[in-house]
């Protein structure tokens, strides 16, 4: 039933506290893991580009420092800076993949740029994933509400089941109200 279970990870902690539940099911399924880091889309800039639109735009802010003066003369191109974010994301996640694999586990590892929900949504359809592991809290940290808003967003518009899991230090912070105390 579960032959693809996506993991989305985004660098923190808490987000990885989903790993030993996407162990444990995967390994009884026989499921391949998918890793995912979904990253913001660097705007990218080049220095021709950015004095040409100083002149025209006011939201464009000139060069600051030596290092911003430096990063004009020499364009950062979105391509190669795309490049450098997915490499260090795959630094990240190749060995959570490594440790799945070496229990047996199929896994991979995958990339994608823009909105963390809209890519984690994008990547299960496409990949046609049958169950999303996810931490109800990731880089944003704990906080008031009963879980982060990427997890709130995969879980309402997800093609496919969506397992929550609330990290010990969410727990912690919100403990789980009283069976008293809930009015049915």
């Amino acid at each position: 039933m579960f032959q693809n279970i996506l993991l989305p990870l985004d660098g923190s902690e808490l987000a990885q506290e989903a790993v030993p539940y996407v162990e444990m099911l995967a390994a009884s399924l026989k499921a391949t893991v998918h890793l995912l880091m979904v990253l913001p889309s660097p705007s990218g800039r080049s220095g021709g580009t950015f004095k040409a639109a100083a002149a025209f735009l006011t939201s464009v802010h000139l060069p600051q420092s030596e290092e911003d003066l430096d990063a004009t003369r020499h364009p950062v191109y979105k391509e190669s800076e795309m490049a450098s974010l997915e490499a260090e994301a795959k630094r990240l996640l190749l060995p959570i993949a490594e440790q799945l694999r070496a229990k047996g586990i199929q896994a991979q590892v995958a990339v994608a740029f823009g909105r963390p929900a809209g890519g984690i949504l994008q990547y299960a359809q496409t990949a046609k994933i049958d169950l999303i592991v996810m931490c109800t809290h990731g880089e944003g940290g704990p906080d008031a509400y009963a879980y982060g808003p990427t997890a709130d967003r995969v879980a309402r518009r997800s093609p496919c089941p969506v397992m929550l899991i609330r990290p010990q230090e969410v727990r912690a912070l919100l403990p789980l109200p009283k069976i008293e105390d809930i009015h049915l």
